[in-house]
C-alpha cells in the first residue's frame, strides 16, 4: 500500500518543482529594462536538510528559495521600471526580503533590517535575496517598492505562488473548513438573542387608537384633580411577533412609543401639534393647555387609515452576525453553557 503523504516529501516536491519552475519561466519572458542593478537575485538549487526534531537547517527562508525560482517577478514588474535612471534593486530581491520578514515573524521592516545588516545573522538572508553588504536597501526603499508595484501587481505575484502550491496539490480549492475556536475580542453582544430578518421592520396593528385611549384617560385623570398623571412617563408596548422563541422562554414586550403630558408654554411646536392631530386629541389637549412630549419612539412610519405602525425593534443587536450559542460546560460535561460567539 502506497503512502498518501509521500507526495509531500522534500524529494518529491523538489522533483515536481524541477518541472514547474521552467514552465513559469517560459510563461514570463518580458525582459527587465534596467541593466544597472544594486542587487542580483539568482536561483540556486540547494540541499534542504530537515533535522530529527522537525526544524529546517537554515530556516524556512532557505527551504523556499532552494525550491522555488522567483525570477518570474523580474518579468512581471518589468513595465514598472525604465531603462534610464539611477541603478535600482532587483525586484525579486526586495520581494524576498518582505517575504522573509513575514515568514520569520519580524514585526516590521526596521527590526528585520537590523538583523539583515548583521554580518553573521543576516548572511543567509542576503545570500538568498542576492544582496551585498555594500548596497543594503533602506526602509524607504521597501516603501517605494510597494508603492511602485501596487496592490494589483502584488496579488498577481502571489497568485503565481498559489498556483505553484496548487500544482503541488498542497492547495485544492475544494474544501474550506473552520473550527469553533474562541478568540478574545472587544466585541459586545447587546440585544435579543432570537432576532430574525423581520425585526428591523415590524408592523403593529391598532396602535393609534390605543395611544388615543391612554391620552384621554390621563386627561380625564388630570381633570378630576389627579395631578400625578401629568409629567409622568407613559409607555406603549406590543408583544414580540417573532416565532423563534423556545416554549420555555417568555416573549418580551417591545416599546413602541414613550411620552408624557406637559403644560405648553405658549404655542406648541409643529411636531407637538402634528403628534396631537395624529392621535386625534388636539382639541382635548388645547382645552387644558397641554401638549404631548415625545420621550422615545421606535416608529418608522404610520398608516393613519388603518391605525397601524411599522417599528424597528429596539432590542435588535448592533452586530447582527454575532450570536449566543451553546457548548458543553468545561467544568461539568453534563451541563450546557451559553456563550457569546460559539456556534
Amino acid at each position: 500500500m502506497s503512502n498518501t503523504l509521500a507526495k509531500y516529501t522534500i524529494s518529491h516536491i523538489s522533483k515536481r518543482l524541477n518541472q514547474i519552475n521552467p514552465q513559469i519561466s517560459l510563461s514570463h519572458q518580458t525582459p527587465f529594462p534596467h541593466r544597472a542593478l544594486l542587487s542580483q537575485y539568482r536561483f540556486r538549487k540547494k540541499f534542504v536538510e530537515i533535522r530529527a526534531d522537525g526544524t529546517i537547517r537554515g530556516g524556512m527562508s532557505r527551504m523556499i528559495t532552494s525550491l522555488i525560482d522567483f525570477s518570474f517577478i523580474r518579468s512581471l514588474t518589468a513595465h514598472c521600471y525604465s531603462q534610464f535612471g539611477h541603478p535600482c534593486y532587483d525586484p525579486p530581491s526586495l520581494f524576498l526580503i518582505g517575504l522573509f520578514r513575514y515568514i520569520d515573524g519580524y514585526p516590521d521592516i526596521p527590526k528585520f533590517r537590523q538583523h539583515l545588516c548583521d554580518d553573521d545573522k543576516g548572511r543567509g538572508y542576503r545570500s538568498y535575496a542576492g544582496l551585498c553588504m555594500k548596497h543594503l536597501p533602506c526602509e524607504a526603499t521597501f516603501s517605494n517598492f510597494r508603492t511602485r508595484l501596487g496592490e494589483t501587481l502584488y496579488n498577481e505575484i502571489l497568485h503565481v505562488l498559489i498556483d505553484i502550491f496548487h500544482q503541488l496539490e498542497m492547495v485544492t480549492f475544494k474544501v474550506l473548513a473552520h473550527d469553533g475556536t474562541l478568540y478574545p475580542s472587544w466585541a459586545r453582544y447587546r440585544g435579543c438573542t432570537y432576532f430574525c430578518d423581520k425585526c428591523p421592520n415590524i408592523t403593529v396593528e391598532n396602535v393609534l387608537e390605543k395611544v388615543r385611549s391612554r391620552i384621554l384617560y390621563r386627561l380625564n385623570s388630570a381633570g378630576s384633580g389627579t395631578e400625578s398623571s401629568l409629567g409622568s412617563e407613559a409607555r406603549v408596548y406590543a408583544e414580540c411577533p417573532s416565532d423563534r422563541f423556545p416554549e420555555d422562554v417568555k416573549k418580551p414586550k417591545i416599546e413602541l412609543f414613550a411620552f408624557k403630558l406637559a403644560f405648553s408654554d405658549g404655542q406648541p411646536s409643529l411636531e407637538q401639534q402634528n403628534t396631537a392631530h395624529l392621535f386625534g386629541v388636539a382639541e382635548e389637549l388645547q382645552k387644558q393647555h397641554l401638549c404631548i412630549q415625545t420621550l422615545r419612539s421606535n416608529i418608522l412610519n404610520i398608516n393613519p387609515d388603518t391605525g397601524s405602525i411599522a417599528i424597528c425593534c429596539p432590542k435588535l443587536p448592533k452586530d447582527t452576525h454575532a450570536r449566543i450559542g451553546v457548548r458543553r460546560d468545561p467544568q461539568n460535561p453534563d451541563k450546557k453553557q451559553k456563550i457569546f460567539g460559539y456556534n
